[in-house]
């Protein structure tokens, strides 16, 4: 019997998470607990804690993916509970790990194969980098944000009296940008929402930008390694040029140099996102990887 057992996430899980995770101190989105719960609903995420390991599961049926556990013990061990579980529930291991460990993996497996997924990378930035603009490579970005300056905008970090402010402007977002068939999107206005609701619980940090003392833009989200921190949300009005690349820059500020990178997440296969995420110059991506049997 396998000794693995999985189970919904919850609020509560997140103190005994957020150890685990920390004792890893890997970059990666997935490797956050407001990541893994806000997304619950949409990839069916469980949980297990199990010796000091802290294992999640994704999504359904032949779909099934678990993430390299954070925690403490060896490669070994930790894949051996995995496979133990997959075979006894009917299904095929597929562990989602980084670059380090799936090359760990291949050393110990023989018969399993890493296999590169390129549209889960994150991309991760000099925090030092985005907060200063310098040189030609951001020449862009500082005229966009000059072009936002002209109008005398003010930055607050989130809180409960103005989280219902950000609300807003997602709402007026979706309304600007989300078609009723993209999927995708519409997923993503669920984990906004569970955000929001639950942004202090989840030990969220974040800022909004007022121009007139309307919010027209908005950014938050959450440690996942010691020298890293991880943009889950960020959305800005249509309304003002170069309000996007304002909220970046006030939250790196914000953050008060206690971070050297940012992880801005993934591009999700979008080529335009790609696009807008490579603008910004990464100094590095955060490498995925599906290791299944050969």
């Amino acid at each position: 019997m396998s000794e693995l057992s999985f189970r919904k996430i919850e609020l509560s899980d997140k103190i005994r998470a957020c150890g685990l995770l920390e004792k890893s101190n890997f970059r990666g989105c997935e490797y956050t607990f407001g990541n893994n719960f806000v997304w619950r609903d949409i990839y069916n995420v469980e949980i297990c804690f199990f010796e000091d390991f802290y294992f999640v599961k994704q999504l359904n049926g032949e779909n099934t993916r678990i993430l390299y556990p954070s925690g403490s013990g060896s490669v070994r061990r930790a894949v051996e509970l995995i496979d133990e579980y997959c075979r006894e529930n009917g299904l095929k291991p597929k562990i989602l790990a980084n670059s380090e460990k799936a090359k760990e993996i291949e050393a110990c497996f023989p018969d399993f194969h890493a296999e590169s997924m390129r549209d889960f990378y994150d991309y991760v930035y000099s925090a030092e980098e985005l907060s200063e603009l310098k040189g030609k490579k951001f020449h862009a970005k500082r005229n966009h944000l000059n072009r936002f300056a002209e109008n005398n905008y003010t930055f607050e970090p989130i809180n409960d009296e103005n989280i219902s402010d950000c609300a807003e402007l997602n709402k007026r977002w979706c309304e600007e940008n989300i078609d009723v068939d993209d999927d995708g999107k519409l997923d993503e206005q669920v984990v906004v929402q569970q955000s929001f609701e639950h942004y202090d619980e989840l030990g969220y940090i974040g800022g909004l930008i007022r121009v007139n003392g309307i919010c027209e833009a908005f950014s938050f989200g959450e440690r996942s390694a010691e020298d890293c921190f991880v943009v889950h949300v960020e959305k800005a009005s249509r309304r003002y040029q170069g309000a996007y690349a304002a909220i970046n820059k006030e939250l790196v500020d914000f953050l008060g140099g206690k971070y050297r990178y940012i992880n801005r997440e993934d591009d999700a296969g979008s080529e335009n996102l790609r696009k807008a995420k490579l603008s910004y110059q990464p100094v590095f991506l955060e490498e995925k990887y599906y290791l299944t049997r050969r």
